[in-house]
């Protein structure tokens, strides 16, 4: 199997996972209580008057009915009209979508250069004062809170210091602090995966063997141990970007930061249902195409997993 067959066929196969994901939340958002056709209408609008809007919305129809014709429309790149806003929902989605995106990488880049470094180092050192700092600084970092994480740095950098502004997107500098929030709590998770990952492969006997042979220690790691171990660091860095596009909800709601999360939480209140599916499909779609990222990745790093993974697939 070819990689573009193997790609062809894992979206096919994402298909039926996409319809299931937005078949549970479309019956989801329409087990919460209140009704969008009353919200739009008013507390001082008559039962008529909410009828009427409940028909033009299409909400009496029945479920499956509305459910067949909303895929319909999906299937055609028609993810429908916001309730709330009265505008299509793929225009409000792409507004901001870019700043779910920027938190994302940049808050990934943060935890990366500062989680790869910490997990080897511990796995170096384990019993060292570095490697035990290390540690407990991996484990504050992701068990803390995000959002008491993300409220502390609001009063310490922006009301005492007054270095960074606490909330919105209007200048470089606003995505310092949700960013360094959400990449404190990723790498903790990733240097732990690093640590363990660089045990495991530094007791295997090819390195042994390339010690053996006096290669240098930053040869041994960077170019033997680092490779090796590599897979399961990419198997969570893709996990982690994936969660993260699909919405820091509580950082971005901390920080008033106008991407998808808050998106999602004004839709939820308004019980804007379009808006919602959107949402969720797009959450969906990012994660799955990530996930077929990260496997690509793997089998260019390592011929043994892409035999396992086009073997699986024949």
């Amino acid at each position: 199997m070819t990689l573009a067959k193997y790609v062809a066929k894992r979206l096919l196969q994402a298909i039926p996972t996409l319809i299931g994901v937005v078949l549970f939340m479309f019956i989801l958002i329409r087990m919460l209580p209140g009704d969008p056709a009353r919200l739009i209408a008013g507390i001082e609008a008559t039962e008529e008057d909410v009828e009427r809007i409940r028909e033009i919305l299409g909400l009496n129809r029945p479920l499956y009915v509305q459910f067949i014709d909303y895929m319909k429309d999906v299937f055609t790149g028609d993810l429908g009209t916001s309730i709330r806003f009265g505008t299509p929902v793929i225009g409000e989605i792409m507004e901001r979508l870019p700043y779910t995106i920027q938190l994302a990488l940049v808050s990934e880049f943060l935890a990366v250069i500062l989680g790869v470094p910490l997990g080897i180092m511990a796995a170096l050192r384990p019993y060292s004062a570095r490697g035990y700092l290390a540690t407990v600084f991996a484990l504050i970092g992701s068990s803390m809170p995000i959002y008491w994480m993300g409220l502390m740095f609001i009063y310490l950098f922006s009301v005492r210091l007054k270095w960074l502004p606490s909330s919105g997107a209007d200048s470089p500098s606003s995505i310092i602090l949700p960013a360094l929030t959400l990449s404190l709590l990723l790498m903790g998770n990733l240097m732990r995966i690093t640590k363990a990952s660089f045990q495991e492969v530094l007791g295997e006997n090819y390195i042994t063997t390339v010690r053996a042979k006096g290669l240098s220690e930053r040869i041994v790691i960077y170019r033997h141990a680092l490779k090796n171990a590599s897979v399961p660091i990419i198997t969570i860095m893709g996990i982690q970007l994936g969660t993260l596009l699909g919405g820091a909800i509580l950082t971005e709601t901390v920080f008033a930061w106008p991407g998808l999360g808050t998106l999602l939480i004004d839709a939820i209140s308004y019980r804007d249902y379009p808006l919602i599916q959107g949402i969720v499909i797009v959450f969906a779609t990012m994660f799955v195409l990530i996930n077929l990222i990260v496997d690509v990745i793997y089998a260019i790093i390592d011929p043994r997993v892409r035999e396992q993974l086009w073997a699986a697939e024949e």
